[in-house]
This record gives structure tokens, C-alpha cells and sequence, in this order.
């Protein structure tokens, strides 16, 4: 134990110190942190092992400074290391953290259309800056869909929120926490182009086929024409998928809408919501393997 103008630090709260001096000293005395410092850092945080106001320093910094993709590769694998041993068969639907804000989870309603197949999403309390609504919070009756509380894969991370809450901004783990590495295949969502080749460097190896999608709020959702990126055996395509090909009208879903209002338009649907629906469980089966294309799927998803 070292003492310091009469307060006593832990080695691990030492050794905290120096990576918040190294993302929040300023331009001329910050640095990157390494591979194993990012992991360690994360370690000492999702086991709180420093306090609060220190976690919060380092997230502000390393926020401001801008995380590098090595550092965040030592996260995305530290997380692994604790999550794989909870690995299931199926596929996995990466939703943002920070929730639903404009429009019914679509994707999940559309998994019940693909019965065969066991889909997993995770969910948490709500979180900002968005805090939309936890995907708890729906009435999603599809008995093939497993939802999975986070606080009981990771309750680490978990036990973040209020923290994360309390800052009020966007830190690294708006990035790390995309997938749980729940299942073989996996689709994430993103909104900005840059973050299609960072998924795939941060997350591919610990998936046998990865589907990243631009897609509505930052999920995997199709409601208009989507770029989305497949990643399987190192390799690496790009394709879009519109629905206006399918004779579907985009929507726009661009305003908040209540959790009544969500429901509503998922229980009374008009036919374009219909085939919206089929069109993600297309995409969905596409990205499972059981359809070897996207039309293949809508047609005998309308059969």
C-alpha cells in the first residue's frame, strides 16, 4: 500500500492512475494505451476495483482522446474471454444498449416467422444519451426468441448504468458492448459507414458468419433501402438490401414514438408493415444460412 497527502491507494488504484494520465493529461502528455493496458483497464473497472469517480475520469478522457482500434480489440477480447463459456446455438441480434426510441423492435417480432432457428437479443435498464425503451419492455410473442438479461451474462458492465447515466455522453462502451458473443452467427447494427470495418476487425473471429447492418437506430432493422456487410471464412462483401425491390414502401420512423404507440402499430399492422416484417425474417433466415438468398427467403416466407 502507498500513501499519498494522507489517503491510502490500492496497487490496483495506482496502476488506474496512470492510464487516466495517459488518455487525460492533454495533448502533449497523452498516449495510447496498449493491448494488455486496455484489458486491464477494463478488469479493474467491471470488477470495481477503483472508484467511481476515477472510472468516470478515465471514460471522459479516453472519450475526448479518442479510443484507438487496439485498445478497443483489448476490451472486445477481455469481454470474450468472460462471455464465451455462456455460448449458445442459434443467432444473435445485436441491439444498441440505449434501446428503442422510434419504432417497434421489428426484427425481433420477425424472428417468429423463422421457427426453426433460435434467435438471442440482450437487454439491460435503460441507458443514455438515447434511453429508448429496453427491449423488455415489449410484448414480442415469438416462442423462438430468447431475450437475456445482461445483468446476467456480464453484471460487471452491468452494474455501470447508473455511472454511464450520470456522465451523460457516449464512452467506449457505446462501442464494446455491441455483441455478448452469445451464439455462432450474429448480426450488428450501426449507423455510420466508418464503424462497417471496425465491427468487423473488433468482432469478426469470434463468429462464424457476422452480418453488419446500417441499420434503423443503430440496429440490424431493415425499414428502408440498407447496406449491410457479411463477414465469413476472412472474407469480406458488401451488398444493400432495398425494400422497394420487394414492392415494400421504406419507413421513415424518424420521430419518437411512446411504447402505446410502438405496440399499436405492431398489433394492427397494414400490409406494408406486413411485408416489412417478412422481409426482415427473410434477412434474418438469409443471415442464418437457411435461405441461400434474401428473395429466396421473402418468397417462401409468402408461400
Amino acid at each position: 500500500m502507498v500513501t499519498k497527502t494522507n489517503r491510502t491507494f490500492s496497487p490496483e488504484h495506482l496502476r488506474f492512475l496512470s492510464y487516466i494520465r495517459a488518455v487525460g493529461t492533454g495533448p502533449k502528455g497523452n498516449r495510447p494505451l496498449t493491448y494488455d493496458e486496455a484489458k486491464d483497464a477494463l478488469h479493474l473497472i467491471l470488477q470495481r476495483l477503483v472508484p467511481d469517480t476515477a472510472i468516470s475520469a478515465f471514460l471522459l478522457g479516453w472519450r475526448v482522446q479518442g479510443e484507438r482500434d487496439e485498445e478497443l480489440q483489448g476490451c472486445i477480447d477481455y469481454l470474450a474471454e468472460q462471455l464465451l463459456p455462456k455460448c449458445f446455438e442459434g443467432v444473435e441480434i445485436g441491439y444498441p444498449m440505449d434501446g428503442k426510441a422510434k419504432f417497434y423492435p421489428i426484427m425481433l417480432h420477425a424472428a417468429a416467422l423463422i421457427s426453426d432457428i433460435t434467435f438471442h437479443a440482450v437487454y439491460d435498464l435503460p441507458l443514455g444519451p438515447k434511453y429508448g425503451e429496453s427491449l423488455d419492455n415489449f410484448d414480442i410473442t415469438a416462442p423462438n426468441l430468447r431475450l437475456h438479461n445482461r445483468r446476467d451474462l456480464l453484471p460487471g458492465i452491468s452494474d455501470l448504468t447508473g455511472l454511464r447515466n450520470d456522465i451523460g455522453v457516449r464512452t467506449a462502451f457505446n462501442t464494446i458492448e455491441k455483441l455478448n458473443f452469445i451464439a455462432p452467427v450474429a448480426l450488428i447494427g450501426m449507423h455510420h459507414a466508418p464503424y462497417f470495418d471496425l465491427y468487423s476487425s473488433l468482432y469478426a473471429k469470434y463468429y462464424r458468419r457476422l452480418i453488419i447492418v446500417q441499420g434503423h437506430e443503430g440496429t440490424p432493422e431493415i425499414l428502408k433501402k440498407t447496406k449491410y456487410k457479411l463477414v465469413e471464412n476472412g472474407e469480406i462483401s458488401t451488398h444493400s438490401i432495398d425494400p422497394e425491390a420487394f414492392g415494400i414502401e421504406p419507413i421513415g420512423a424518424k420521430e419518437e414514438m411512446n411504447l402505446e404507440t410502438m405496440h399499436n402499430i405492431i398489433r394492427f399492422p397494414d400490409d406494408n408493415l406486413a411485408k416489412m416484417v417478412r422481409l426482415n425474417a427473410a434477412f434474418l433466415g438469409f443471415c442464418a444460412g437457411k435461405y441461400t438468398t434474401i428473395e429466396e427467403g421473402y418468397a417462401c416466407l409468402q408461400d
